[in-house]
């Protein structure tokens, strides 16, 4: 398992299967062309490209518990059909421009955010301050985390896998949206600046009854 500090920042996530996770990739190497200081930089190995379904600052103690709970969640639920149907665009708190490929909330995929919000609520603890994080945040970063329950979960809940900061175009060579996908993984992820999963602490296949290996990136 990855090594965490006392406190970490953790985010449960859905990982797209390879095609989707190289197509992410690609928006992304378009806008850091356009942005070659964008601060957000896919990869398969370090910046994972993910959905995610619920972030809380959590103790390492607990973090076994964790685990345990979300292995049983997943192992009950079957692998989830998802469709990307948009660009989607949004202000940050600093008032740049943020580009994600938008998923249609289906009703599996709220179901799965919703019992995974209502199982893990308890093991919220304070954050310890930056050093939560995989790496030195910034307070937007820290904002974004906290502010999660508030802001991003249940009925707010609106999944998606975030492409990095500019203007993305709403029509990319080789992408002919709609695109449909099935996940079959999951994973508890350690949070690095700007909310990018960076470090797998935790995998998890869907419906299956196994765990997939822990610390390490899954395909």
């Amino acid at each position: 398992m990855h090594e965490v500090p006392d406190t970490a920042a953790i985010d449960v996530v859905l990982l797209p299967p390879g095609p989707i996770m190289e197509m992410a990739i690609g928006a992304n190497r378009t806008l850091l062309a356009g942005n070659p200081g964008g601060g957000i930089r896919l990869d398969g190995e370090d910046c994972l490209p993910h959905v995610s379904v619920a972030m809380l600052p959590a103790r390492r103690e607990d973090m076994p518990e964790i685990i345990a709970k979300m292995d049983r969640i997943a192992r009950r639920c079957s692998p989830m059909t998802m469709t990307i149907d948009a660009v989607a665009k949004h202000r940050s708190s600093t008032g740049e421009t943020v580009s994600a490929f938008h998923i249609l909330r289906a009703e599996i995929l709220a179901l799965f955010h919703k019992t995974v919000m209502n199982v893990l609520a308890p093991y919220a603890t304070l954050p310890a301050g930056p050093p939560i994080f995989f790496e030195e945040a910034p307070a937007p970063s820290i904002d974004c985390f906290l502010r999660f329950p508030e802001t991003s979960a249940y009925e707010r809940y609106s999944p998606h896998i975030t492409l990095g900061f500019g203007d993305l175009p709403e029509l990319l060579p080789g992408i002919d949206l709609p695109v449909r996908f099935e996940v079959t993984k999951a994973a508890i992820c350690h949070l690095g600046s700007h909310c990018t999963c960076r470090r797998i602490i935790a995998g998890f296949d869907l419906g299956t009854g196994a765990s997939a290996a822990h610390g390490r990136p899954i395909r």
